[in-house]
């Protein structure tokens, strides 16, 4: 199934399917379009029986977001009470400034009742840049495009961790940063974990942006926007990308009739078996949500479904059968 939006850069749910959340990019002059935006779904997780909530119903981002350009990803904590979305640029008067941005909800997942809350500190420091497994920034040229930027961010069910995609010196130097957060959900307290972290390049990548974790926290996914491409990371633990094996990458255009072409978002239903893909309007088309059925939880690599004894959910199956 497919739907149309503006210039997606982010697809959220909450728990029971009931309700999409959808982040538009704002444009470098323009903060008329910084929002989510809210769909109900008639049918729980099926995106072809969505109904827009109204502009009523928005998250306006641009009430306290300090630079209103280039956002990209969404998330919520695990209660549904905050909402999260991050800021990467690489040229003008932003280009060395990216934070994760955290908005309060007086009720869970209603964005309509969003306020801004705070802040990371600046994403772009070395502080938070070097001395990881994933390698240090490279500024290639100081005075355009190859300044570094985030373009993705996850994080963890108890809102103890971040991890941030970092994408600086064109193509050679995508890295995923893994954080620690000292009191959950408080990005004030973030500190950047040493021993963890996935230089992203070597996988290989070239234009890593959205992520999300499996339910499990042992299973990472990327969309990667030059290639089309959607990549599937194991970890050794879950949450902790210290020790991490590459199963395998899926070419998006593969899996529909459709020219898919710049991929931006990706999400998951609450059980795994769903997998949604946000394509923009760059490739000249309306941008789209692209919904596709999974054999197994959380896995888009053949042969690499989890054992029976191993999920809940296809234990059920088994059971049913």
């Amino acid at each position: 199934s497919t739907t149309t939006a503006d210039f997606l850069t982010g697809i959220h749910f909450n728990k029971d399917g009931t309700k999409m959340f959808t982040l538009y990019q704002c444009n470098s002059e323009d903060s008329d379009n910084c929002y989510v935006n809210e769909y109900n779904l008639s049918t729980p997780f099926d995106i072809s029986t969505k109904s827009y909530a109204g502009d009523d119903e928005r998250c306006e981002l641009d009430h306290g977001l300090d630079s209103q350009n280039r956002l990209a990803d969404l998330e919520f904590s695990s209660d549904g009470m905050k909402l999260f979305t991050v800021h990467g640029d690489h040229v003008g008067d932003d280009a060395d400034d990216d934070n994760i941005y955290r908005f309060d909800l007086t009720s869970p997942f209603d964005i309509s009742t969003c306020t801004f809350n705070h802040k990371t500190t600046n994403l772009d420091s070395d502080t938070f840049q070097d001395g990881s497994n994933a390698g240090d920034f490279i500024e290639k040229d100081p005075s355009g495009r190859n300044k570094n930027r985030a373009q993705g961010f996850e994080i963890n069910e108890d809102g103890t961790k971040v991890f941030v995609v970092m994408m600086g010196a064109g193509t050679q130097n995508n890295r995923l940063l893994e954080y620690q957060l000292s009191t959950p959900y408080d990005l004030t307290t973030m500190t950047l974990i040493t021993n963890a972290g996935i230089n992203l390049t070597d996988l290989p990548t070239t234009n890593v942006m959205s992520i999300r974790f499996s339910a499990n926290g042992k299973r990472l996914f990327g969309v990667d926007h030059n290639t089309h491409k959607v990549y599937q990371i194991s970890l050794g633990s879950a949450y902790d990308t210290s020790s991490y094996t590459l199963d395998g990458i899926v070419n998006i255009n593969s899996l529909t009739s459709d020219s898919v072409a710049e991929i931006r978002a990706i999400s998951f239903n609450t059980n795994g078996l769903k997998l949604y893909i946000g394509n923009d309007r760059d490739d000249g088309t309306d941008n789209r949500i692209y919904e596709f059925d999974l054999v197994c939880p959380f896995n888009i690599i053949t042969g690499k479904c989890p054992s029976i004894t191993e999920n809940s959910d296809r234990t059920g199956m088994a059971e049913a059968q």
